[in-house]
């Protein structure tokens, strides 16, 4: 089962990069200005540090012990 998994992901992961390169290649001829140069750096800069910072958030949450506190009243599950 965990190779399919795998098999899977790698798969999606491909055909993902296909349409990539199919639509950076159709858009070649498209000229972006420095305004939009700046709006796409500023917008990939920005997805990255909320990635970051979300995940930071989870793994502190997770060692630190406050996702415990959270289920602590609940009964053993059925």
């Amino acid at each position: 089962m965990n190779k399919l998994g795998i098999a899977t992901a790698c798969g999606l992961g491909l055909a993902v990069l296909a349409v990539a390169i199919f639509a950076w290649n159709s858009m070649e001829d498209t000229a972006l200005s420095t305004n939009g140069i700046v709006a796409l750096t500023l917008g990939i800069v920005a997805t990255i540090a909320l990635g970051v910072i979300l995940v930071g958030l989870m793994l502190y949450s997770s060692r630190h012990g406050y996702d415990d506190r959270a289920g602590r009243n609940q009964g053993p599950p059925r």
